[in-house]
């Protein structure tokens, strides 16, 4: 096994700080470099590193705190400069918001480095350049690696390949808070942009085999889980296949829903009515001033919805796979994901954080220790097949993140 390898984090935000305190863990990880355009973050993030942590499943990471290194860096202002500085790495990681994910990758590719990001080719395009590139020059590179994609999309594509004829995958996943609070019964666990952004954009989906875009929030349907049998909770269409509709190409019905609590895509659509998700600025009736709804609507919800002490969220998932284990079988079964986590009380970790940076540091773990060796662009549902998948699925559960699975027959 290879060890003591020089690793870089892009983004010191709610991933990339989780992601950090993880691989300072790993054996794989010999130094780690964590860089961002915030000495604030940075500093957050080797306080934490400071602390000491008892008891439990986590170890102090103050154990491992001579492992990290901070570096106050604006990747977007010197495409030259960031070249060369990720020639010093063996393996990134990319946890940075989706305006600036495209340019590190490539950049990663141009240096020759190993690289694992949190979400870039969320909506997937084609990668045949990018992959050339990487093999030319004997790198992997595995685009959008966390939860949803990637996660979601490892399962999805383990279980259709149990399947010799796949009718239907639905993949449902989100986090939200334990206790639902007004306005909107959510709480911030990721860049409000992104979320907003996530409920602005149409979704891609299969429908009939065929490649469609839907409305985001539209499909509202009722979901629950046996864990809250008084509990209501909805999902709703949203854009999160990334890869999976060219991975599958043989499945005919595919999509992915957002999880929230029950009637908060209402409340979402009313906001979208009113305006205030348009960015064109509009003129203010007192003092002339020009703003953008959106912008405005931004601020004022990163601080409403922000999480303060006391408050706990969680991630619920599922993915279904429908199909036949053999061609023309008359039993169609249902291949069934589930996973609930929850709040780290212990380390004060948010189920997000934990359930986003796990899978993506786990991910890079692998590459780094030769468990991963293909060269090129490698979605994450192909990186993760065979044993290799059930590997990471019990590093998981050793993080406390735990998958459920179970088969039955479909109606």
């Amino acid at each position: 096994m290879a060890q003591g390898k020089n690793v870089v984090v892009l983004g010191c935000g709610l991933m990339g700080f989780s992601i950090a305190l993880d691989l300072l863990q790993s054996n794989s990880v010999g130094k780690l470099t964590v860089v961002d355009n915030s000495p604030e973050r940075l500093k957050i993030l080797e306080e934490r590193a400071s602390r000491k942590i008892q008891g439990g499943m986590v170890a102090s990471y103050a154990d491992y705190k001579d492992k990290l290194a901070t570096k106050e860096l604006d990747i977007t202002k010197n495409e030259d400069e960031f070249n060369k500085f990720l020639t010093n790495f063996d393996l990134g990681i990319g946890a940075l918001p989706h305006g600036i994910a495209e340019r590190a990758v490539i950049a990663a590719a141009d240096s020759k480095i190993d690289f694992v990001d949190l979400i870039y080719s969320w909506r997937y395009q084609d990668g045949s350049e990018l992959d050339a590139k990487a093999k030319k020059n004997g790198v992997t590179i595995i685009p959008a690696c966390g939860l949803a994609p990637g996660l979601t999309n490892i399962l999805a594509k383990y279980a259709a390949d149990q399947m010799e004829e796949v009718d239907a995958i639905k993949i449902y996943v989100g986090g939200i808070p334990e206790v639902p609070k007004p306005p909107l019964n959510y709480r911030i666990v990721f860049s409000i942009d992104s979320v907003l952004e996530e409920y602005m954009r149409d979704a891609l989906i299969v429908r009939d085999g065929k490649k469609v875009d839907v409305p985001a929030l539209s499909e509202v349907e009722e979901l629950r889980f046996a864990e809250f049998s008084d509990q209501k909770f909805e999902a709703f269409m949203t854009d999160g296949l990334s890869t999976l509709p060219e991975t599958l190409k043989k499945v005919r019905y595919m999509e992915e829903k957002t999880i929230r609590w029950k009637g908060h895509a209402e409340q979402i659509a009313l906001l979208i009515d009113l305006g205030l998700f348009s960015e064109r600025p509009v003129n203010l009736h007192r003092g002339g001033s020009r703003v953008s709804p959106r912008a405005l609507l931004s601020t004022l919800l990163d601080k409403k919805l922000a999480m303060h002490q006391g408050d706990k969220d969680m991630t619920l998932l599922r993915v279904d796979v429908k199909g036949r284990k053999r061609k023309g079988d008359r039993t169609t079964r249902i291949k069934e994901y589930e996973m609930i986590d929850h709040f780290d009380t212990e380390t004060q970790t948010t189920s997000m954080a934990r359930t986003t940076a796990f899978p993506c540091s786990t991910v890079a773990q692998m590459v780094l220790e030769g468990r991963i060796t293909e060269t090129g662009f490698i979605p994450p549902e192909l990186a993760i097949r065979d044993d290799r998948f059930d590997e990471m699925l019990s590093r998981l559960g050793r993080k406390g993140v735990v998958i459920k699975e179970k088969e039955f027959l479909a109606d």
